[in-house]
């Protein structure tokens, strides 16, 4: 009867490990090593997908709320350059350029225009000045926020008005107002645009170089360059209207009248 070999230990070979269920873990379930206490395990968001879900959705709403402020920023920049080189919106409080532009329209204003070519008689423009009346008002909530700051800066001044108006004579241009008529170089404009009876007297005048003389539609509700404005400087033009978008009923774009008169005939004197 054969011998039975009891086991040797062979050189290089290692005692097989004691086994034992106590302190036996499941791998899935472990919560230590590199995942960090408290973190769950892959195998427990799958079997709990609502609360993986959760976890996915708040950490999303984190991130949006730290880039927030950035964001915000971005759209501040962005609205300022848009105002400041493009387009704007303006409310109209007053009725001296009615009937083309009622109380309460809100109109848009272009700035690009004049960077490229001189204003034209007829056209609807926008200017900053210092007289009493019917100003417009910046109707974009973010633009009078950067309005107040740059004031505040002192990189706006505190007393720039903005008014609506119609240029009606061009540097140069001799004007005159008889019984309401108006006449630019001896040449009567056509003026379909006013329908109000106006019987004023003004002039005649030498509009300076580098000036800009304005009327009011509502010639007999207008302050404009006949009284309180005078002529307004070529540089305080901030743009031209060119679109009404409120409300509704009054959308439309603004007229485009040309007035076409010869050049003022030289003085004799000169």
């Amino acid at each position: 009867m054969a011998e039975r070999e009891e086991p040797t230990d062979e050189p290089g070979s290692e005692p097989p490990a004691p086994h034992s269920d106590e302190g036996s873990q499941d791998p899935g379930s472990w919560t230590g090593g590199s995942r960090g206490a408290g973190q769950p395990s892959s195998d427990e968001e799958s079997r709990d997908p609502a609360a993986g879900s959760e976890r996915h959705a708040a950490r999303r709403r984190g991130s949006f709320l730290r880039e927030l402020p950035v964001l915000l920023a971005v759209a501040l920049v962005l609205a300022f350059l848009l105002r400041t080189f493009a387009v704007q919106v303006f409310y109209i409080p007053s009725s001296s350029m009615e009937p083309t532009l009622q109380r309460d329209d809100r109109m848009v204003v272009e700035k690009l225009t004049y960077r490229f070519r001189e204003p034209r008689r007829g056209e609807i423009l926008v200017f900053e000045g210092n007289g009493p009346g019917d100003t417009v008002v910046e109707q974009d909530a973010v633009g009078r926020v950067i309005r107040g700051i740059g004031q505040f800066l002192g990189l706006v001044p505190v007393s720039a008005r903005d008014f609506v108006k119609r240029v009606v004579a061009l540097p140069g241009d001799e004007i005159e107002i008889v019984d309401g008529e108006v006449r630019v170089n001896g040449r009567v404009l056509d003026e379909t645009y006013v329908q109000y009876e106006d019987q004023s007297q003004f002039g005649p005048v030498i509009v300076p170089e580098g000036e800009l003389f304005f009327l009011g539609d509502n010639r007999p509700n207008s302050s404009d360059s006949r009284s309180t404005l005078g002529t307004v400087p070529r540089e305080q033009v901030v743009g031209r209207s060119v679109l009404i978008i409120w409300p509704f009923d009054h959308v439309g774009r603004l007229t485009r009248d040309a007035h076409e008169v010869p050049d003022r005939p030289p003085d004799p004197e000169d």
